[in-house]
């Protein structure tokens, strides 16, 4: 009698029976929880499997990963930008989370140090093969190791007076540090938590207040900012209705209260008492004062642009002999404890719409702050942070925003 036991064969599938089996396997992966909720990892996921079915599995690298999943520069830095890296990292980790859970015939790896993934078939195999090449096999999920069963000769031991101590005396010890673990992961695996906590800590309500413009002409472009309401409405783009939107469900989803107005009729006062959120930076007067003292603000009025206190040579502005449709727009995302109010400020403000588009998707996005965190450690949910974003524009249609600079105090 030959002994067999399940085991998960590495594979190549070649035939197109084979090939649909895998894209099979793959939307049941990419359905479950562990995938459904990102575009980043499914997004990598898949572009693995197909080009690797299609035979374009020696060209899978970090580059083209980047350039073809993330829409990268072709000459962009892989050292700087380390976006293929963690992905594929966390797609590890969620591949095996998955596979810890179910059972699948089929099942997809992304081995360590490779972009390329491998594919892996239950089979019956003998154990005598199993011994002899077990490179070949990878063990099956279905195998459980069961404890020897305790027998009524050998009746379990009762612990002693002194063991009992001992383990009274380490959960004392250690139940406050597991606690502690636990919190400390959950800091850790939450980046939009730790990017909004201390708004949501404070207990009252937030403000969004948007920046508008009115028609003016007495102005060079057609509109000025919106300082006085008194007899007229502001003007407010679209990215400044979607920033406020996506501020505004975050919020909401995490049981915080808030409410939505102007910034010209935004108070001192109420920036005082109240956390705020600033949308807009040459159409907000308070985003831009407010981010003056930073060592990233915002040049004046016509000069638009973001520059940096600690080196004057550096900058970032629109290339305005490109269409406004077409020219990269940059962003600023600051927060930060006010020190002359002593409240929390956070500033969403692009250059233009597009950059103030892009600096909310940052910061209301879990994958592009748990790559920022990736970027800069973790430990920094109690400071004030800034950041610089770029964000390129094709025919008005922005994309993901780039991490230009940091600063973290």
């Amino acid at each position: 009698m030959i002994h067999t036991h399940p085991v998960h064969e590495r594979w190549i599938p070649s035939s197109p029976e084979e090939h649909s089996e895998v894209l099979h396997a793959l939307e049941e992966v990419l359905a479950s929880p562990h995938f459904c909720n990102s575009k980043r990892y499914p997004a990598l996921l898949r572009y693995v499997v197909e080009q690797t079915l299609l035979g374009h599995g020696d060209e899978i690298k970090e580059r083209t990963v980047g350039i073809d999943v993330f829409g990268r520069a072709p000459d962009y830095d892989t050292n700087l930008d380390t976006i293929v890296r963690y992905t594929a990292g966390e797609v590890r980790k969620r591949l095996a989370l998955y596979y810890h859970e179910i059972e699948a015939r089929i099942q997809i790896s992304l081995t360590a140090r490779s972009y390329r993934p491998e594919f892996l078939r239950l089979v019956e195999a003998p154990i005598s093969e199993i011994e002899a090449a077990p490179e070949k096999f990878a063990p099956s999920t279905a195998v459980v190791d069961t404890p020897p069963a305790i027998s009524a000769a050998d009746p379990p031991k009762t612990p002693r007076k002194h063991t009992l101590a001992w383990v009274v005396a380490a959960a004392v010890v250690l139940l406050p540090l597991l606690v502690g673990l636990r919190s400390w992961n959950i800091a850790r695996t939450d980046p939009v938590g730790r990017f909004w906590s201390p708004v949501l800590d404070q207990k009252t309500p937030t403000v969004i207040s948007l920046g508008g413009v009115i028609f003016s002409p007495r102005s060079n472009i057609g509109t000025e900012v919106a300082s006085d309401l008194a007899n007229v409405n502001p003007y407010l783009s679209f990215e400044n209705g979607l920033a406020m939107g996506r501020v505004a469900a975050l919020l909401n989803a995490r049981g915080g209260s808030y409410r939505v107005q102007p910034a010209a009729y935004t108070t001192l006062a109420q920036i005082r008492e109240n956390p705020t959120v600033l949308v807009g930076a040459y159409n907000n007067d308070w985003a831009y004062r407010l981010v003056e003292p930073l060592r990233f603000h915002f040049a004046p009025h016509p000069d638009e642009r973001i520059l940096d206190a600690q080196d004057s040579r550096r900058s970032w502005a629109r290339d305005r002999s490109k269409p406004f449709s077409d020219s990269p727009d940059y962003a600023l995302v600051a927060r930060f404890r006010n020190p002359s109010t002593n409240s929390m400020v956070v500033v969403i403000a692009g250059i233009q719409r597009f950059g103030t588009d892009a600096a909310s998707q940052f910061a209301t996005s879990t994958d592009l702050l748990e790559d920022f965190n990736h970027q800069i450690g973790w430990n920094w949910r109690d400071k004030n942070v800034e950041v610089v974003l770029r964000v390129d524009v094709v025919n008005g249609r922005v994309g993901a925003p780039i991490v230009e600079a940091i600063q973290i105090w």
